[in-house]
Formats: structure tokens, sequence, C-alpha cells
């Protein structure tokens, strides 16, 4: 590895770790509960421990550390979605029920009991930096369909203008992005208000000609 790689990745670590993340426990309050809150306070986090796990979290919460119980075949995990926290779950063993649970929870990683201090700062890092990761290609998936929804407006809107000025492609561009400019909002602002009053205009034709059919 070369120092400077060794440099960058020391950054990262870092740069997670100054975050002084706000990080909630979720396990009984025994020797391993107590382990694991001390070891996570030693490494700098603010922490919060509970049992039983609550319905929501507390606000601005970085990262769930999940106490899975043997008894327990379906963790309620009503704080869990796209945009929740990264979680490590906490296990007395490894064994395929352990691992399927974590897994259906959407876990970003495993730590087994006892509690050591020994790979627990690699656990959260990682665990940090993928969720991070993760919300990053989240916001680039919703931009390009946003971005592939607009083209689409643009298209829609383009065609409308075509048939009810019979004017080119082109020319209707130019008259949508004039609007724009004239009115100081974005192309697709505009072509959304030509879709709805196309919407509207078809709906009051449809109106006048099953008024037009009742009276004849």
């Amino acid at each position: 590895m070369s120092p400077r790689t060794d440099r960058g990745q020391r950054s990262l670590t870092s740069s997670i770790l100054e975050r002084n993340a706000r990080v909630v426990v979720f396990h009984p309050d025994d020797d391993d509960g107590q382990t694991l809150t001390n070891h996570l306070r030693r490494i700098g986090f603010q922490v919060e421990r509970y049992w039983p796990p609550t319905d929501t979290l507390p606000d601005r919460t970085d990262l769930v550390f999940r106490a899975l119980l043997p008894e327990e075949r379906a963790p309620k995990s009503e704080w869990s979605g796209p945009d929740a926290p990264p979680v490590i779950c906490v296990v007395s063993y490894e064994n395929p029920t352990f691992i399927d649970q974590a897994i259906k929870m959407g876990s970003d990683g495993i730590v087994t009991t006892p509690i050591r201090a020994s790979g627990l700062l690699s656990s959260v890092v990682m665990a940090l930096y993928h969720a991070k990761r993760a919300r990053q290609h989240s916001q680039r998936i919703a931009k390009l369909e946003q971005k592939l929804l607009d083209s689409r407006h643009l298209q829609e809107a383009k065609d409308i203008l075509m048939t009810m000025h019979r004017v080119s492609e082109r020319e209707a561009y130019d008259m949508l992005r004039a609007q724009a400019m004239e009115k100081r909002v974005t192309i697709d602002d505009i072509c959304h208000s030509v879709i709805q009053a196309s919407d509207v205009l078809q709906i009051t034709r449809g109106m006048a000609s099953e008024a037009r059919r009742e009276k004849e």
C-alpha cells in the first residue's frame, strides 16, 4: 500500500469519527450491553442504550446496534427503511437463524458476544461508510429518474404545442424556453403547465360534447 493511499484511508476514517456520531444501542442491561456502550463511548460516540427496542429512534441517530435473541424469530424494525441509519446486529453466536434475522433486518454488520474492543471500530466505520455510499447512490438514482421524467414531460409538452400550433419540434421547444425565461421558472415547470392545461382542455371538450349529445 502506498503512503498516499494510506493517508487517504486514514483521512476517510477520521472524517467519519470526527462527526461525533450518535449511536443507539438496543441491548439488554447486562455485561455485554454495558461493555458495548462503554467501548463506543471511549471511541468518542454519543451513545444511548434502550431495552426493549423502541418503535421510533431519537432524532439524528447515525447508527444502531441491535441485539438479536434466540426466541425472537421476527424482530420488529419499524424504524428500518431506505432512509434509516445503518444497523449492526449483536448475536451471542453465529448460526443460520441469527444470520437470516440480520439479513431480513437489512443489517450492515454483525458482532458477536462477548463484546470485545478489537474489531468494533472497524465494524462501525465500515457500516457508516457503506451507509453513506448507499445514500449517495440512492440520491444519484433519484436524480437520474427525475431527469428521465423531466425529459418525458418535455417531449409530451412539445407534442402538445406541435399539434395545437402546427409548429416544428424546434419551434415548440423555443416556445417553452421563451415562456420559462419570461416567467423566470424552469422549462419543466412550463411543461407541467402545458400538460395540465391540455388535460383540462380535453376534459372541457369532453363535457361540452356530452352536453351537446344530451341536447340532441
